[in-house]
């Protein structure tokens, strides 16, 4: 897929900065800010997010969650197929990260059925197609693998291979340009499932206990979410965060409800969004306006 940047962007000789743009849309004031550095070419056409050194293996909020989501992962009735996948392919990297991940950072008590593993390495097909043969696969929105058992009460896996995990922006390599894209800081916590090793670029630990709502990047360029998808991208991030925000109980920190309410007009989308992905909780939504 072809990287797409907003033409906002300058070009810089590998120049890092903290990039502040506002710009006028629709007459409204529209605070495009990021609180990321950006590492540009002398072409201007790609940039990266110059993370911690060696995420996240100082904070040992994270590594103590690591058991429990181990525990939780060998109570799930799909994870023998899992086991015997990640037997078969040796090279197989398996990192699992959202909400199960977000779920034990916070403490909260929930049966963990919905699993997303971003898979990585040269047998990323042969093992999905283990998974098949393990199982039923399908298709999420975005259009990636989603597994189930073939006990149906066992919930699933979204099997995301991180070579096709590609948002908006550029494309991902490993599992830190995976969580330097997601929707929000408390959803981008990852863990190596064969070493244990935590990934937590954004200190999306620090806001799970603090129980913050906090956006990880402000942006994406508009357009389809998905290949052939109706809805914009940031349309499904907006309901996203509301939805999060009202379900978990999060307190929205400034940046992010700035955006929110630049961009409220999106709440008109609650019926396409309850089309294509779930019937989005609005309540924080009420709180901000």
């Amino acid at each position: 897929m072809e990287k797409v940047w907003p033409s906002m962007f300058p070009s810089f000789h590998k120049l890092r900065f903290e990039l502040q743009h506002q710009r006028q849309e629709g007459g409204n004031r529209l605070n495009r800010v990021t609180r990321y550095l950006l590492v540009m070419d002398s072409g201007g056409t790609t940039a990266r997010y110059t993370g911690p050194v060696n995420p996240n293996e100082s904070n040992p909020r994270v590594s103590r969650a690591f058991p429990e989501v181990r525990r939780l992962l060998e109570a799930w009735n799909g994870f023998p197929v899992l086991r015997e996948v990640m037997r078969l392919h040796g090279d197989l990297g398996v990192h699992v990260a959202g909400g199960v991940v977000r779920n034990v950072l916070m403490g909260r008590e929930a049966v963990s059925k919905d699993w997303d593993l971003f898979l990585s390495g040269p047998s990323v097909g042969a093992a999905i197609e283990c998974f098949n043969r393990g199982g039923k696969l399908s298709t999420t929105p975005y259009g990636a693998p989603r597994w189930a058992p073939y006990d149906e009460a066992a919930g699933y896996a979204d099997l995301m291979p991180i070579a096709g995990f590609i948002p908006g922006l550029w494309p991902c390599e490993d599992i830190v340009d995976v969580l330097n894209q997601f929707d929000f800081t408390a959803n981008a916590v990852a863990f190596d499932l064969r070493t244990g090793q935590a990934f937590d670029p954004q200190n999306g630990a620090r806001d799970a206990a603090r129980r913050v709502m906090r956006m990880i990047r402000f942006d994406y360029p508009d357009g389809p979410y998905a290949a052939g998808a109706n809805l914009d991208r940031n349309v499904v991030l907006w309901f996203r965060i509301v939805h999060y925000a009202s379900r978990l109980g999060l307190t929205i920190e400034p940046l992010t409800r700035n955006w929110l309410l630049a961009r409220g007009d999106q709440r008109h989308h609650a019926e396409a969004f309850e089309r294509e992905f779930f019937t989005p909780d609005l309540h924080a939504w009420k709180t901000l306006s």
